[in-house]
This record gives C-alpha cells, sequence and structure tokens, in this order.
C-alpha cells in the first residue's frame, strides 16, 4: 500500500508541503473530509466527492503507516536525537608487553622474575596458600587437630573452632573485608558469631580459612 499511495497528490489535496508534521495532516485531513462529506453538504453534494473521500482517506492512512515505521512524513526529514559522543578511554599498555629497550634477554629473564614475585605477593596475601604452605583450607601435616565443639580453639592451637573468641580470629585471620557483630567476610569465605564467639563458618578455598573444614563438623549426638 505504501509503494502505490500517491502522497504528493495528497498533500496538493490538502493543501500541504512535503516535510510537514504529523499534527499538520491531521488536521488538513479532518478540515477536508469535513468539505467533502455528503452528509454535510447535504442536497449540494457533488456525486464525486464520495470517490475522491474515498482517495483522500486510502492516501491518509498511507501516510499514517509510513509515520508509524518511519518516524516521519513522506517526503520528510527523519532527525534522530543526537547521540552523546563517547568519552576517550586511556588505554594503559600491560608492562609485559613493553620492550625493553637494552639488553634484550637480560631485561627479559628480570621482567619475568619480577611478575612471578608479584604472583606469589598477591596469592600469599590474597589466601590462596595457606601460611603452613600448602594450598587449600585443610590443616598442614603435624597441625593440632581441629577443636571440638565442646572445646573452643584458639591461639594456642593456631585453627579456629566453634566456640573462638572474636578476638582470636582477628589475629588469625586479619582485619575481614566486611564485618558486622554476626558475620565476618573474607572474600568467599566467612565467620559468623554468635555472642562475640564463632558459631558456624565457610572457608573456599580460594581464600581459605584457618580451619580444619570447610564447614564446622556436626554436633555430636548427646549421650544416653
Amino acid at each position: 500500500m505504501l509503494d502505490k499511495a500517491d502522497f504528493f497528490s495528497l498533500y496538493q489535496q490538502l493543501g500541504l508541503k512535503p516535510g510537514c508534521t504529523f499534527d499538520e495532516l491531521k488536521v488538513a485531513y479532518r478540515r477536508r473530509v469535513a468539505e467533502l462529506h455528503p452528509d454535510r453538504r447535504g442536497a449540494d453534494a457533488d456525486p464525486a466527492d464520495a470517490a475522491r473521500l474515498q482517495e483522500l482517506t486510502a492516501g491518509y492512512n498511507a501516510a499514517s503507516a509510513f509515520h508509524r515505521r518511519y518516524g516521519r512524513l513522506p517526503g520528510g526529514l527523519h532527525q534522530a536525537p543526537r547521540a552523546p559522543m563517547p568519552r576517550a578511554t586511556r588505554v594503559v599498555q600491560p608492562a609485559a608487553a613493553v620492550p625493553a629497550r637494552s639488553g634484550g634477554g637480560r631485561a627479559r629473564r628480570w621482567l619475568g622474575l619480577a611478575l612471578a614475585g608479584g604472583l606469589v605477593w598477591l596469592a600469599w596475601n590474597g589466601g590462596v596458600f595457606d601460611r603452613g604452605g600448602e594450598v587449600g583450607g585443610g590443616p598442614a601435616p603435624g597441625r593440632p587437630a581441629a577443636a571440638t565443639p565442646s572445646t573452643p580453639a584458639g591461639a594456642s592451637t593456631g585453627l579456629i573452632g566453634i566456640g573462638t573468641a572474636a578476638a582470636t580470629v582477628r589475629a588469625l585471620e586479619g582485619r575481614p573485608v566486611m564485618e558486622n557483630p554476626q558475620r565476618w567476610d573474607y572474600g568467599p569465605s566467612w565467620i559468623a558469631f554468635d555472642d562475640g564467639k564463632v558459631s558456624d563458618w565457610y572457608s573456599s578455598k580460594l581464600r581459605p580459612l584457618k580451619v580444619a573444614s570447610a564447614h564446622p563438623p556436626p554436633p555430636e549426638p548427646a549421650a544416653r
């Protein structure tokens, strides 16, 4: 329907020019319909007005469909809102990609050693390696066994257990990333407290805690 519509003829009938707004088209169309409608003209109505009115309505419907599809009337220019200019971002070249100016082989060896040392330092301070020298959350060989729920562990054992005081936890694990009276977060790991003493925990391999297992052991059944 859009390909066969004569929009130029439509504008001429309504006294408009290409590039007019849709509101102007709507007002001119309604005014022209009132002039051609046989009910308004009565006995003075021209028999050809019915055909003109039908042609006018078909052209108006096609122009409305064109406007809905393209956001403008036929023959007009679509003025899209100007997008804000993106901010220029500064690209920092990684140190490993910067070629050495002199002594290529020696400089690369020193750079590799520096990077390796930095990774080891990050892994050590980020908690990837246990302070005992092994990876993961389990105790190192020769360490004392985890304290039972009835015997709180502390600084003397080097492990955190049920009932360990908050001050002992801080001395063993350091300052948490997030802290509130009920829970301390150490990255993906966490320790829960009840009245200032450890009541639960989760030790992640990404940041293991000084505990004997990932979760506290289940309580022993009461003796009958």
